[in-house]
């Protein structure tokens, strides 16, 4: 065996050779596709997939979690002030992680004067339960 360099870090490689050109053992057959497990339920055609992975992946960091949840239980729009206090971060980053709720129809955004005002597009939450559960 030789040792190979990979990122800084080494590995070890076999040098054992194979035959390629040997002919391949032949297994035997599996079941039939009808006589093997069947799904117990079938594709929905009325799930929207791709809606739901927007969704999802707009939920894909914690601290957009943490905002939705901050929004959901608020009984009044959240103003951005409120959020960068809440989440000790700087408005670039607070700007980015709303950009992204909101592109995903999540969140919904006013602007008051220089203030964003936030909520929670309760049709795409409903959608997230309903799927859900």
């Amino acid at each position: 065996m030789k040792s190979e360099a990979c990122y800084g870090l080494h590995r070890i490689v076999p040098t054992t050779k194979f035959d390629m050109t040997a002919p391949l053992v032949a297994l035997p057959a599996g079941p039939a596709a009808q006589a093997c497990c069947a799904p117990s339920a079938g594709l929905n055609p009325a799930l929207d997939a791709e809606r739901l992975a927007t969704i999802a992946k707009a939920l894909a960091e914690p601290v957009r979690v943490q905002i939705l949840d901050v929004l959901r239980r608020s009984d009044e729009d959240v103003c951005q002030c409120e959020l960068i206090a809440l989440f000790d971060i700087k408005q670039s980053l607070l700007s980015h992680h709303m950009r992204k709720l909101v592109d995903a129809g999540i969140v919904t955004v006013e602007r008051r004067h220089k203030w964003a005002y936030y909520a929670v597009c309760t049709d795409a939450v409903n959608e997230l339960t309903t799927w859900l559960s």
